[in-house]
């Protein structure tokens, strides 16, 4: 079951607004006013994770123009769309300025929405509004979408937090790896550099392995509808350019961090960590490092997100889950007419799979009842029903004729619409009947 409200939040000695998303796992999800509501994962005892937010970067001056920029919260602000006991949705808008509040030619904005269930998984999906109403920092240098970066309030040094064997890994969509330990390698130099095998991978599932707490993991496809990219400026192959960060790469000018006596980034000193608030990068990614060149307005990428708390649930099959949905068929579906597929008429409709809520997502008329065969290719890990058009509150779900028991699933109502979630794994062909009742 998922809650999502707002308190007050402190961390790292400072207090703020905030938004928590739990779920009933040892983390949980927050957007909290001192790192700029930021959505980020709470692992416990003082340790966070995020999968960062667009940042571009001028060649007219040395600043960054993003959001932990904000100090002041002008620009950025956090809702939530969604709550109850089948998902949660936040809503994260922001704008890329710098420390003078100079919004990247004038308009650069963005919006992350989190859809957050019950299994403490999450989609992120970024949304960049590149500037157009004036040349204030003239032509982009870059623009980056993905990093994975570790948060350490103070009294939590990284060096504790992290396994220094395996501090992080990059694995693809046949189950190959790529490790490194930390401090990361010097110098930094893209990964592709130091890894040219990355270069043919189709799916990119990032980690990083912590000790003593749940380990946070980012999994995105290489996938132009998806995750659009430019080729990469280092090999010139058709993948995301990547970094990879050097050293220990230890900043504190974020988050817990109010002052604006900076320009760029402010490194901490060995023995400023742990004592104040800090975060570690590891890899980062960017749709684009071709100079002066720019993503469409708008422009959208999809991420799975969470954290590791053991292995029952592999994150190779995760992946595999997120981005080969199974087949999934009606009964009205039309035959012999033509050959495009997904052409349907009648009272049930499957419109499709949104790769954005991980959710299988149906159009129903009339009665409460809607009945589909799904059959995978690769094993269905707790999927989601979207069905529009829903009258009732409730929901009975039936698989192959047997009910499911209530403590499996998990349903809302949204607007029109009502979302099961249901923890099943589901490895063969199968019929399903949801039809309107209470639990």
């Amino acid at each position: 079951m998922v809650k999502a409200y707002e308190t007050d939040l402190e961390f790292s000695g400072m207090g703020g607004r905030a938004i928590v998303v739990e779920f009933g796992k040892p983390y949980r999800l927050v957007f909290w006013a001192g790192a700029q509501y930021v959505g980020c994962w709470d692992l416990g005892g003082g340790v966070w994770f995020t999968p960062e937010w667009l940042e571009t970067n001028s060649p007219e001056d040395l600043h960054c123009y993003e959001p932990i920029m904000d100090k002041q919260l002008l620009y950025s602000r956090v809702k939530i769309m969604e709550r109850g006991p089948a998902r949660a949705k936040v809503h994260w808008h922001y704008a890329c300025n710098d420390l003078r509040y100079r919004v990247f030619n004038g308009n650069t904005f963005a919006d992350e929405y989190y859809t957050v269930y019950p299994d403490g998984i999450a989609i992120r999906k970024l949304v960049a509004w590149p500037g157009d109403e004036n040349d204030h920092g003239g032509n982009p240098n870059f623009w980056q979408v993905l990093e994975y970066i570790l948060i350490n309030e103070a009294g939590v040094s990284p060096f504790d937090t992290v396994n220094k064997s395996k501090a992080f890994s990059f694995r693809n969509e046949k189950g190959n790896e790529i490790s490194y330990g930390f401090p990361l390698p010097t110098p930094r130099k893209p990964l592709c550099q130091r890894n040219p095998e990355v270069a043919s991978w189709k799916t990119f599932i990032g980690q990083l392995h912590l000790v003593n707490r749940p380990s946070p993991f980012v999994i995105f496809p290489n996938d132009q509808r998806l995750f659009p990219h430019k080729p990469c400026t280092e090999c010139g192959k058709d993948h995301p350019w990547f970094g990879l960060f050097a050293g220990a790469s230890v900043f504190k000018h974020w988050p817990a961090y109010p002052r604006e006596d900076f320009v760029l980034a402010v490194a901490a000193d060995k023995d400023e960590m742990g004592k104040v608030a800090t975060h570690t990068s590891f890899l980062d990614c960017n749709y684009t490092s071709i100079p002066a060149d720019r993503p469409p307005r708008p422009t959208s990428w999809l991420f799975l997100t969470g954290a590791q708390v053991d292995d029952s649930i592999d994150l190779l099959e995760l992946a595999n889950a997120w981005l080969n949905p199974a087949r999934v068929t009606t009964g009205f579906e039309k035959e012999g007419e033509t050959d495009i597929e997904g052409c349907a008429q009648g009272r049930v409709l499957y419109e499709g799979y949104a790769y954005s809520q991980r959710a299988y997502t149906f159009r129903k008329l009339g009665e409460d009842e809607i009945s589909f065969r799904l059959e995978p290719e690769v094993d269905v890990i707790n999927p989601v029903f979207v069905i529009d058009g829903w009258l009732g509150q409730e929901a009975i779900v039936e698989i192959n004729g047997g009910r499911v028991p209530l403590n499996r699933y998990q349903v809302q109502r949204e607007g029109s619409e009502i979302i099961v979630w249901l923890e099943q794994r589901i490895r063969e062909k199968v019929n399903v009947r949801v039809v309107g009742g209470k639990k």
